[in-house]
């Protein structure tokens, strides 16, 4: 296979801030850890400190652009402080991805909320939507001449079920009228911050990109004896899923771009009212480190579903942490197949960012999964490149596959 990728693409590879960043003691996960006895974030990869050589190690991978997160915490520690030296340090940040030649994609919202805005309430209460907007309005006329991608929030849907549905996130609810409740606050946020962003940018010679990253799942009917109305259920978790937060906001004429996160697919069994998981012995799939079922034809049934749209894809995420190095190989090849095949046959699809760039903290899972592209000792902090990260090197060298 020997496909071209259009010009100007982006080859890339994403990062969080408290998944990297280390010392994020004023995050409401840093409470969550030491309540609930989890892993620690402690020092992460101490990327905080170690920026400009993760930026120049993405440089010498052929990258063209990374996109990171801004720790709303770091910058607004206290209700009624902002931080000049926060906000110097990812203004620096910023500066350093741009000499590397890296072109920025900046995520506002991560997961992650300072104590003092979890303590009020967080995301359950619509007041609390102002402070999320002082926050938003200073870091981007902080960065307005620098950046040109933005994305307001990272995967509502996800961090919403964890933290609302599930429980296993702070603030540890398991309330569904309340998770619908948080959900209606941050997409009333988003509005009025892709307002606010635009309003920000007027007379600049930048023009603002701005989205949301939303991850994607493929869903297929657990091949049980009622495979009929499993498929039911697998239609009715897709829809619900994947797609009313992009049908709601493109109407809202809202979205610059749509920012996809990609993974896995998922089996579902019949439950009501949206469906269940099921772990079937008879699926077929390559299982990775965290059990997810590993589908690059759900990548690409994911990507064709997004084209009445109308509007230009970036993959904000794809990637796998595995057992055996090979397959991380096996993964990216198979995944950028999906996207050259997807392009081939009309969609926008403009880049495509691994996650990660560096092993990290992954959440509940603490540091036993391996994303990156970049391995990291975390007992010295080292990085050492992948063998497959040459590989994608090589690719995004060429621009083609």
């Amino acid at each position: 296979m020997d496909v071209k990728l259009p010009p100007n693409f982006f080859w890339g590879a994403a990062l969080s801030s408290y998944q990297c960043e280390g010392k994020n003691h004023n995050s409401d996960w840093y409470l969550w850890e030491k309540d609930k006895g989890l892993e620690g974030a402690c020092d992460a990869c101490n990327h905080y400190q170690l920026f400009k050589k993760d930026f120049q190690l993405a440089n010498s991978l052929n990258l063209n652009s990374l996109r990171i997160s801004i720790e709303w915490s770091r910058i607004n520690p206290r209700e009624l402080v902002i931080s000049d030296q926060e906000l110097n340090h990812y203004s620096q940040v910023v500066d350093s991805l741009l000499d590397e030649g890296l072109t920025p994609f900046i995520t506002l919202h991560h997961f992650t909320n300072p104590i003092w805005f979890s303590d009020k309430g967080g995301w359950a209460d619509s007041k609390n939507i102002d402070f999320f907007l002082k926050y938003l309005r200073r870091l981007v006329k902080e960065l307005k001449g620098k950046v040109q991608y933005w994305l307001i929030f990272n995967e509502p849907l996800v961090y919403i079920y964890n933290s609302f549905v599930l429980g296993i996130w702070p603030p540890g609810s398991k309330d569904f009228k309340l998770a619908l409740k948080v959900l209606k606050n941050i997409i009333a946020a988003y509005i009025k911050g892709y307002s606010e962003i635009k309003r920000i940018y007027e007379g600049e010679k930048i023009t603002p990109e701005i989205s949301l990253s939303k991850n994607m799942r493929g869903f297929s009917p657990c091949p049980s004896y009622n495979f009929g109305v499993n498929n039911f259920y697998a239609f009715i978790r897709e829809t619900v899923f994947n797609f009313p937060v992009y049908d709601y906001l493109s109407k809202k004429r809202c979205l610059d771009y749509l920012a996809v996160n990609y993974y896995c697919k998922e089996y579902v069994k019949a439950k009501w009212p949206f469906g269940d998981e099921c772990a079937h012995i008879t699926h077929k799939e390559h299982r990775n480190y965290l059990g997810w079922y590993v589908s690059p034809q759900g990548f690409y049934r994911v990507l064709k579903k997004l084209k009445k749209y109308s509007l230009p894809i970036i993959i904000t995420e794809n990637g796998t942490a595995e057992s055996n190095d090979a397959f991380y190989q096996e993964y990216l090849i198979a995944h950028l197949k999906m996207v050259s095949k997807a392009i081939e046959e009309g969609l926008d699809i403009r880049g495509y960012l691994w996650w990660s760039l560096l092993d990290n903290f992954e959440w509940d899972k603490g540091f036993g999964p391996r994303f990156g592209l970049l391995e990291v000792d975390y007992n010295n902090f080292e990085r050492k490149i992948k063998p497959f990260a040459n590989t994608y090197a090589k690719i995004c060298r060429e621009n083609r596959l």
